[in-house]
């Protein structure tokens, strides 16, 4: 027997070809989805090469000793590495290089990230429309409910998982904005990160609707009904921050996959 052709499949590489004879909600289904290229847009960053992708831009707040993430291969596996500096609010930042991603087509992204201390320290991992200043965090007070303040940093729409320390909730929390829709957001369970231990952040955004889950802990998760606009493009990215003078904080971020369905 020959072997199979690719191209005289029906709609090869397609979600039609993926759901067929499995169904359209299929645990099987869903694992197959980044394979469904002619559909889904699938962008997968393992960090394993000895220079960043140039894909990720970088940068910081020029903190005392502050660096930006680079790619280390002192780990197994290959990460990024990055430095804080020791100065109170010294931050570090990396973000997908185009702001191409539209809430119409439900853009996600999920991370796997460990911070060697996480007292005194923020972290935000978003999808936002291109801010004033990459390296500044967007979220400037945080209620015990967790709704959100957001800081004069010229975005518009946005999603994603915040932890600060300094705020009011000193724990998780998913939070959003649009440009019509008013700002939202609520806890991620009470989960503050382990100290030097890798934990899976992933966050699914929509038209007015978001998603976060932490660690795929059910107990951990959030869904708010406002969110992002559509017909705004907006790009991943991640900040993390000391926020205490003279402990600089390390993020290590394994790996970062970026998902979206095409425009057409």
């Amino acid at each position: 027997m020959p072997d199979p052709k690719y191209g005289n499949f029906h709609r090869p590489g397609s979600i039609a070809q993926v759901t067929r004879g499995r169904g359209w909600n299929s645990e099987l289904t869903g694992f197959l989805l980044p394979l469904a290229m002619r559909d889904y847009i699938y962008l997968p960053y393992d960090f394993e090469n000895a220079t960043i992708s140039p894909d990720w831009a970088v940068s910081n707040s020029s903190g005392t000793s502050a660096a930006d993430f680079a790619s280390t291969d002192a780990v197994e596996g290959g990460i990024l590495r990055g430095d804080t500096g020791t100065d109170d609010n010294g931050s570090i930042e990396i973000h997908y290089g185009k702001s191409m991603f539209d809430a119409a087509r439900n853009p996600g992204a999920e991370m796997g990230m460990a911070v060697d201390v996480v007292t005194s320290w923020a972290m935000e991992f978003m999808f936002t429309d291109p801010p004033s200043t990459a390296s500044t965090l967007n979220i400037s007070a945080l209620s015990a409910g967790g709704a959100p303040t957001w800081a004069s940093n010229g975005t518009t729409d946005s999603f994603g998982i915040v932890i600060n320390t300094d705020l009011t909730l000193t724990t998780a929390a998913l939070v959003s904005q649009g440009t019509t829709d008013a700002d939202s957001g609520g806890p991620l369970g009470l989960f503050q990160a382990t100290a030097a231990t890798y934990h899976v952040y992933r966050i699914q955004g929509g038209d007015g609707h978001v998603y976060g889950i932490i660690d795929d802990n059910f107990g951990q998760e959030n869904r708010l009904s406002l969110g992002p606009d559509t017909a705004v493009l907006m790009r991943p990215g991640v900040i993390v921050a000391t926020k205490v003078a003279s402990t600089a904080k390390f993020p290590d971020i394994d790996y970062i996959r970026i998902w979206a369905e095409r425009h057409y």
